[in-house]
């Protein structure tokens, strides 16, 4: 089984203890691979710039963008050191990851030990099912079918949650 990084997303200030643990990971052979395809295409060059900004500083200056998943196989994936899936809207993500088939690759990829970071709704989509969103996201893709990949077991993630832990 490949590796997971899961965050809530955040600023840079916010995620920069996983961001670190993640790139200590990587093979710095091999480009990181991002996909943002959970925002709005209009975004893509804000998001390009962002996930630069974000690893840049951090030893990571090889990053490919990938906006369509469509025809893309495990052996696309090799030629990477991880994937790092973007957040956005849930349900727009789940469903082009359905209508590509990208599931089963991605699935496929992280059995084969494959290093995986999701962030919000790159997270979200990892677990049992994603109706955890549903408080942030609206279905406008008119998903009917909620599972995750279950990458994390039984489990559901839950993100952009503020818990006040008491003793």
């Amino acid at each position: 089984m490949g590796t997971l990084f899961l965050s809530g997303g955040g600023d840079a200030g916010q995620t920069q203890t996983i961001d670190k643990r993640f790139v200590k990971e990587l093979d710095k052979d091999k480009p990181l691979l991002y996909i943002p395809i959970a925002m709005d295409t209009s975004q893509f060059d804000d998001c390009f710039e962002w996930i630069n900004s974000l690893f840049n500083p951090l030893g990571i200056r090889d990053i490919t963008m990938w906006t369509n998943v469509k025809d893309k196989s495990i052996q696309d994936l090799d030629d990477f050191s991880a994937v790092y899936i973007g957040g956005g809207n849930t349900f727009s993500l789940l469903k082009k990851f359905i209508d590509t088939a990208f599931i089963e690759v991605l699935k496929g990829y992280t059995e084969n030990d494959g290093i995986v970071y999701g962030g919000s709704a790159g997270a979200i989509i990892l677990g049992k099912h994603i109706t955890t969103c549903s408080h942030m996201d609206p279905n406008h893709v008119g998903l009917n079918k909620f599972n995750g990949l279950e990458l994390v077991k039984e489990y559901s993630i839950w993100c952009h949650t503020n818990m006040k832990m008491t003793h």
